[in-house]
């Protein structure tokens, strides 16, 4: 017996604790500054594949405001003032040149910069398209309240572990959607369409899965 318990502490004592709702902006911006930091080693390192260092951020940059213009010409403005606002107010980091000795460090220089802009932009627009992924979630929930109440009417068997599962996936979305987002677009030009529409339907099926297999009785 007291092997078994001393188990099962460990086992518990193993567990992962979960974030309190107060450091979640803290570790936004821990992962936001890991992604920065990933993004300026792989446009550093571009030359190992064909990459121009500070011509492939700033391109990049240019390429994702003109595809966001074709279909979002409203939020590729909000995202082109931004962009403008910053340049005006570091003006003379962007301009900034090595000189003597050090002047073959301006393009990894330059490239930080662009892929810090190219950043802000991706930040700005997936707070943009956050909207999308709240309709999501509000037609999965109706739709899964509506499943529910046909499977209490039909005295159907409750599903406890899709229900845990479900719940489990669903914020997990919401992060890994994001997180991708402001990857990805960094190193290949993407619309966003094509990444964060699947991820509020999946958001959306996963809160509709949530609800339909909750516990029939409150």
């Amino acid at each position: 017996m007291p092997v078994q318990s001393k188990q099962k502490n460990q086992d518990a004592n193993k567990e992962v604790k979960k974030t309190p709702w107060y450091w979640l902006p803290f570790k936004g911006i821990e992962w936001l500054f890991i992604i920065w930091l990933v993004l300026i080693m792989a446009e550093w390192f571009g030359p190992l594949w064909g990459w121009t260092v500070g011509k492939h951020a700033e391109d990049t940059l240019l390429i994702q405001v003109a595809l966001l213009d074709g279909d979002y010409p409203g939020l590729a403005q909000q995202v082109t003032y931004y962009i403008l606002r910053i340049f005006e107010q570091c003006q003379a980091l962007i301009d900034f040149e090595f000189t003597g000795w050090f002047s073959g460090l301006t393009p990894y220089w330059q490239g930080a910069v662009y892929v810090s802009l190219a950043l802000v932009a991706r930040v700005v627009i997936l707070m943009g398209f956050y909207p999308v992924f709240l309709l999501a979630l509000f037609v999965g929930l109706f739709d899964g309240l509506v499943v529910r109440q046909r499977r209490i009417a039909h005295v159907e068997r409750e599903t406890v572990t899709v229900n845990y599962y479900s719940r489990r996936i669903l914020p997990h979305t919401f992060v890994w959607a994001g997180s991708l987002w402001l990857i990805i677009p960094g190193l290949f030009p993407l619309h966003p369409v094509w990444l964060l529409l699947p991820s509020a339907i999946v958001s959306g099926m996963m809160m509709r899965i949530a609800v339909s297999s909750y516990k029939k009785f409150l």
